[in-house]
C-alpha cells in the first residue's frame, strides 16, 4: 500500500462542487495551498467530466436522477481511481481528499469505498476534509461495485469510515443546511467538526485555514492505532490557536520573507515609540539588526500618574509564532514580582484576557501596540480595582456583557436614529450640513499633506537618528505595495481583479492557470477578500531606462543597452512592478452599522496603501448593486443610483467607520488629550509620523481658519463636525483613491464618465481611468485558455470585439501607485556592466510575485515583453537572463522601498534575499546609466527618488 510519512511529499485531491471547475475552486484557496506547500503537499484539482446543463462553462461530477447518479460509476470514479493509482509511481502519491458541496459528497463515497477495500481503492488515504457535505442515498449499484455487498443496509455503515475526517459547514449556509452536513457524521469514527459563521463557500479566513492545517498535519502523523488520539489533538490545536497566556518554548519553523519583514517592521516601530519600555530578548547583533526566530521581547508597563497600578513593576513578554501576524496571534505572558495581595490572580487573568481581546481585534495585522495601550488603559482607568475579588469566569462574563452593551451603541445604532442623539453624551452635536462642510475641509487638508508627504516622511526618518549616529529603521525597508479594491456590490471589482491578476494564479501554478475571484451579477459574490499579485507599469521617470534617448534621436553611434525586467514589460515598453491586489467584498450603505457584511469589509482594507474605487459608470444598478437596467429611451432607470452619489457614500462609510471607533473611546481620549487621539489612529496601518503630520495640519487649519489655538489640547470643546474633519483628513492621507470608471463601453456611461473626470478631485478620489474590466478580463481569459488548448485554434463564432488588451486596468493600477509612489531601487553588481547581483537569481526565478505562464502569454499577445529570466521554449524561468546580446540583460531587478528608506535598509533587504552577507562597508550609487558615481560610506544616507547601487 503506497503511503508517505508526515514529512514526505504528497498530493491532496481537491474535488470541486457543482457549477464549478477545479481551477475556479483552487483559485479561492491560495492561502491553504501555500500552507500545505510547507507540509510538502500539493493540491491537485481535476475538473469534473460532465457539463452543467445550465451553464456550459462549468462542470459537475454526475447527472442525478433520484438515486441514479448518471456517469458516477461509469466515468467519474474510474477517472479518480486512475489519477490516484498513477500518483503511486511518483515521489508524491495522493494522501488526502478535500471536497466541497457535491465534491464533498463524492469524497464521502470515496471514503466508503476505501474503508471497504483499503488496499485496492484509494490506498494510502490518510485524511478527508469535507466542506458543506451532506447525506444522500447511496447511488444505485454503488454497494455492489464498491462495498462488495449489494444487500448491505446503510444503517449498518455508522462509524464505518475510520479515516480521520474534518467536517466543515457554515451556520448561515442556505443551500446545504447545517443539519444536512451534520447528518453525514454518523458514518465516521470520531469525526472532527469546524463550524464557521459564513454561508455556502470554503472559508479561507485565518482561523479556518489554521484549523485545516492543524488537522491535516495531525492526521498525517497518526498511525492506524492512534487515529482517535491524533484527531483529538488536532481539535485541541484548533481550539487553542489564539491562546495568549501560554508561552511555548519550541523550535519554530522560520517565517517566510514577507512575514519576517512584517515582524521586523513591528519590532523596529515599537523600539522607536517605546525606547524605555521595550527590551529585545532575541536580538543577535546590534550592528546587523539580525534577529533569531521566534522573535521574543519584553514590554514594561511603566506606571503613570493616572489610575491604579500594582506595587511592583509589571511587564509582559511577547513571542511571535512563525505565521504571525497574518494567521496567528502573538503569544504573551505576564512578568512581575507582586504577591497575590498586591496583584490578584483574578486581576492577572483579567489583564491577560484584555491582551487577548486587543490582539484578536487586530487579527491579521501587527497587534502588539494595541495590546500595550489596552494594558495601560486597564490600569489608568482604574478597571483593575473592579476585578480584585472576582473569579476569572465572572470577569469574562462581565467583560463580554459590557462589550456587547457598549458596541451596540456605537456600531449598531437603531435604524433611522439621529446621529447627534447617538453621541449626545460624548460630543457637542452638529447639523448634517456642518458635518458635510467639515468633511470637505478635511479633504482640503489631506491634499496639502499628500503633496508634502514624501519629504515629511523622509524628514521624520532623519529626526529619528540618535546622538550616537545610529538610525531607527522602523519607517524604512522593503515594501510589498498593496492596492485595495472597494465599491458597491456588482460594480465589477472581482472582474477587475481577475483581469489584473490573470485570475490570481501565480508562477508555480502552471498546471492550474485559471482560478480567480468569483463573479456574479448580484451582491456579495466576494465573501472573503481575494488577494493576488498583479503587474503595474512603473510610473514615468522612476526607472533609469526612462532617461535613455531613443535610437532615432541620437543615431546609430549611441550606446545600445539591453535593459531587462524580472516581471516583463507592457505593450508600451513600461517596466512592470509586482503589487498585491486585494479585492474586498462589496460595501452597502450602513456597513459601518453592521449592514451587509459590516465592519468586516472595512477592516479588510487596513493593510492597503491606496484604494481603487471600482465605480459602475453606467449607472444601471441600484445602490446595493442590483441591476435595474435602462428604460425604453436608453437612459438609466429611475431606480438606479447616480455614480456621483456612489462615490459619496463610499467615503461616508469609511468616515463613519473611523468616527464610530473614536466615539467608542472618546471619554478616554478627552481625558488623555492629543497623545491618546494619536494612538487611536494607530490601528489603520499608518506610520506614527504620518499620523502626526495629519494632526498638526488639522490643528494648524483650525488656528488659521477659526482662531482656535492648540485645538488638540482642548478636545472638550470639540463637536461632531470637528471630529469628522479630522477623520476626513486622516482618511484622505491614509487612503488616497483612484477611480476605475468601469463599464465605460455601455451606452449610458460616456456622460457619467465626462462629469466625473471634470469634477476631480472629489470625495477623496484624485484621478479616474475609463475602462471595461470585463472586455479586458475576456482578453486574459481567452489567451490563457487558448494556450492551454481549452479553446480550439479556430473558432467560428469568435468575437474579438469583446476582448481588449488590459490597457485600462494597467493604467488605472499605475495611477493608484503614483498616489503613494514607493522608492524604486535597482541593485547591480557594479556601475560599469550594470549586471545583476548573482545572489538575486533565486529572487528572479522563484519569487511568488513573478507572472505565471498564462500571464506571460497574455503580455506577449498584448505586444509586451516576457520577463528577462523566462525561457519561452521550455516555459520555465531559468538561472541566467534570456538575451541575444553577450553579457545578458542589465538592471533586471527592481526593489520597491518605503519612502524614507536608507541605504542600510536596502543592504538589509538584500541580505534577507540572500544576495549579500556580512557587514555594510560601502556602496556606490548613481542616478542614471553612465552618470556620476557617488561613494556611500555611511548606511544612514536616505535614498533619493530612485537610485541604482553597487555593493
Amino acid at each position: 500500500m503506497a503511503s508517505t510519512t508526515a514529512g514526505g511529499k504528497g498530493k491532496v485531491l481537491l474535488l470541486h462542487g457543482s457549477r464549478q471547475t477545479g481551477d475556479l475552486l483552487l483559485g479561492r484557496m491560495e492561502k491553504l495551498r501555500k500552507k500545505l506547500e510547507k507540509q510538502k503537499l500539493e493540491i491537485v484539482a481535476p475538473t469534473a467530466p460532465f457539463v452543467h446543463p445550465d451553464d456550459s462553462d462549468v462542470r459537475q461530477w454526475w447527472n442525478r436522477s433520484g438515486d441514479t447518479y448518471e456517469g458516477l460509476l461509469e466515468e467519474t470514479f474510474p477517472i479518480l481511481l486512475q489519477l490516484w493509482d498513477e500518483s503511486k509511481a511518483s515521489h508524491a502519491p495522493f494522501v488526502g481528499i478535500l471536497g466541497f458541496s457535491q465534491g464533498a459528497q463524492l469524497a464521502h463515497l470515496c471514503c466508503l469505498a476505501h474503508s471497504a477495500n483499503p488496499d485496492q481503492l484509494f490506498s494510502g488515504l490518510q485524511f478527508v476534509l469535507m466542506v458543506a457535505g451532506f447525506e444522500a442515498p447511496l447511488p444505485t449499484g454503488f454497494k455492489d461495485v464498491y462495498l462488495s455487498d449489494g444487500n448491505i443496509v446503510e444503517s449498518t455503515l455508522k462509524g464505518f469510515v475510520t479515516t480521520p475526517s474534518l467536517h466543515v459547514y457554515g451556520i448561515a449556509d442556505k443551500l446545504i443546511l447545517p443539519d444536512r452536513s451534520r447528518a453525514v457524521l454518523q458514518y465516521y469514527n470520531n469525526p472532527q467538526i469546524h463550524e464557521h459563521d459564513g454561508g455556502h463557500h470554503v472559508p479561507m479566513r485565518a482561523a479556518s485555514v489554521h484549523a485545516y492545517e492543524d488537522f491535516i498535519q495531525a492526521s498525517r502523523k497518526a498511525t492506524t492505532a492512534a487515529v482517535a488520539t491524533a484527531a483529538t489533538t488536532a481539535t485541541q490545536l484548533t481550539a487553542n490557536e489564539n491562546h495568549v497566556e501560554k508561552m511555548d518554548s519550541f523550535s519554530a519553523p522560520m517565517p517566510d520573507e514577507e512575514t519576517i519583514q512584517l515582524q521586523m517592521d513591528e519590532v523596529e516601530a515599537l523600539t522607536a515609540i517605546f525606547p524605555e519600555e521595550f527590551h529585545m530578548l532575541s536580538k543577535i547583533s546590534e550592528s546587523e539588526d539580525v534577529y533569531e526566530h521566534p522573535i521574543r521581547y519584553q514590554v514594561d508597563l511603566i506606571p503613570s500618574d493616572e489610575g491604579i497600578w500594582p506595587r511592583h513593576p509589571i511587564a509582559f513578554e511577547v513571542q511571535y509564532p512563525h505565521n504571525y501576524p497574518q494567521i496567528a496571534l502573538p503569544q504573551m505572558r505576564l512578568i512581575h514580582e507582586n504577591n497575590v495581595m498586591e496583584f490578584t490572580s483574578g486581576q492577572s487573568d483579567a489583564l491577560l484576557n484584555i491582551l487577548k481581546e486587543a490582539a484578536q481585534a487586530e487579527e491579521g495585522m501587527p497587534s502588539v501596540m494595541s495590546c500595550i495601550y489596552a494594558a495601560r488603559e486597564f490600569f489608568e482607568s482604574g478597571a483593575v480595582a473592579n476585578v480584585s475579588a472576582k473569579s476569572k469566569d465572572a470577569i469574562l462574563k462581565e467583560k463580554s456583557e459590557s462589550f456587547v452593551e457598549e458596541t451596540s451603541v456605537v456600531t449598531n445604532p437603531e435604524s433611522g436614529a439621529d446621529q447627534s442623539q447617538q453621541y449626545s453624551g460624548l460630543l457637542q452635536p452638529s447639523t448634517e450640513e456642518r458635518i458635510a462642510e467639515h468633511n470637505l475641509q478635511g479633504l482640503e487638508i489631506a491634499r496639502t499633506v499628500l503633496y508634502q508627504i514624501g519629504s515629511l516622511v523622509a524628514e521624520s526618518h532623519e529626526r529619528q537618528t540618535s546622538s550616537s549616529g545610529d538610525t531607527a529603521h522602523g519607517k524604512g525597508g522593503h515594501k510589498t505595495f498593496t492596492i485595495g479594491l472597494v465599491g458597491k456590490p456588482s460594480a465589477g471589482k472581482s472582474t477587475f481583479f481577475n483581469a489584473a491578476t490573470a485570475f490570481a494564479r501565480q508562477r508555480d501554478d502552471a498546471d492550474n492557470l485559471l482560478g480567480g475571484a468569483t463573479m456574479a451579477p448580484h451582491p456579495f459574490t466576494t465573501i472573503d477578500p481575494n488577494i493576488g499579485y498583479c503587474l503595474v507599469p512603473a510610473p514615468a521617470g522612476s526607472c533609469p531606462e526612462d532617461d535613455l534617448p531613443t535610437k532615432t534621436s541620437v543615431g546609430s553611434s549611441a550606446p545600445s543597452y539591453n535593459v531587462g525586467s524580472t516581471h516583463g514589460r507592457d505593450h508600451k515598453g513600461r517596466r512592470l512592478l509586482p503589487v498585491l491586489l486585494k479585492d474586498v467584498a462589496g460595501l452597502v450603505p450602513g456597513a459601518y452599522q453592521g449592514r451587509g457584511r459590516g465592519n468586516k469589509f472595512l477592516n479588510d482594507l487596513t493593510d492597503a496603501d491606496v484604494l481603487i474605487h471600482v465605480l459602475d459608470a453606467s449607472g444601471t444598478a441600484d445602490v446595493e448593486g442590483n441591476n435595474v437596467g435602462i428604460d425604453s429611451d436608453g437612459n438609466a432607470s429611475s431606480e438606479a443610483s447616480n455614480p456621483m452619489d456612489d462615490m459619496a457614500w463610499i467615503r461616508v462609510e469609511l468616515i463613519e467607520w473611523v468616527f464610530s471607533n473614536l466615539m467608542f473611546k472618546w471619554e478616554t481620549i478627552k481625558r488623555r488629550g492629543r497623545s491618546k487621539l494619536s494612538d487611536m489612529f494607530g490601528g489603520y496601518g499608518q506610520t506614527q509620523a504620518v499620523t502626526n503630520n495629519v494632526l498638526v495640519a488639522v490643528e494648524k487649519y483650525m488656528e488659521q481658519k477659526e482662531g482656535r489655538e492648540r485645538a488638540l489640547d482642548h478636545l472638550t470643546e470639540w463637536d461632531e463636525a470637528d471630529v469628522h474633519r479630522l477623520v476626513s483628513a486622516f482618511l484622505g492621507v491614509r487612503f488616497p483613491m483612484a477611480l476605475a470608471l468601469n463599464k465605460c463601453d455601455l451606452p449610458t456611461s460616456p456622460k457619467n464618465v465626462s462629469k466625473i473626470l471634470e469634477s476631480l478631485p472629489i470625495h477623496g478620489a484624485h484621478v479616474g481611468t475609463p475602462l471595461s474590466s470585463r472586455s479586458e478580463m475576456n482578453f486574459i481569459r481567452y489567451h490563457i485558455e487558448r494556450a492551454l488548448g481549452v479553446l480550439p485554434k479556430e473558432e467560428p463564432n469568435d468575437k474579438p470585439n469583446e476582448r481588449k488588451i488590459p490597457e485600462g486596468v494597467w493604467d488605472c493600477l499605475q495611477s493608484a501607485l503614483k498616489l503613494r509612489e514607493p522608492v524604486v531601487v535597482f541593485p547591480v553588481a557594479d556601475l560599469v556592466s550594470y549586471h545583476s547581483l548573482p545572489g538575486l537569481f533565486k529572487y528572479s526565478t522563484l519569487d511568488p510575485s513573478l507572472p505565471s505562464a498564462g500571464m506571460i502569454r497574455c503580455l506577449e499577445a498584448a505586444g509586451g515583453v516576457a520577463p528577462s529570466f523566462w525561457k519561452s521554449e521550455t516555459m520555465i524561468y531559468q538561472s541566467t537572463p534570456d538575451s541575444n546580446k553577450s553579457g545578458g540583460a542589465i538592471l533586471c531587478q527592481a526593489l520597491t522601498m518605503k519612502p524614507g528608506s536608507t541605504v542600510d535598509d536596502v543592504f538589509l533587504t538584500l541580505k534577507r534575499l540572500g544576495a549579500l552577507s556580512g557587514d555594510f562597508v560601502r556602496a556606490e550609487a548613481t542616478g542614471s546609466i553612465g552618470g556620476f558615481e557617488k561613494a556611500i560610506l555611511r548606511p544612514i544616507v536616505t535614498l533619493p527618488d530612485w537610485i541604482h547601487a553597487a555593493w
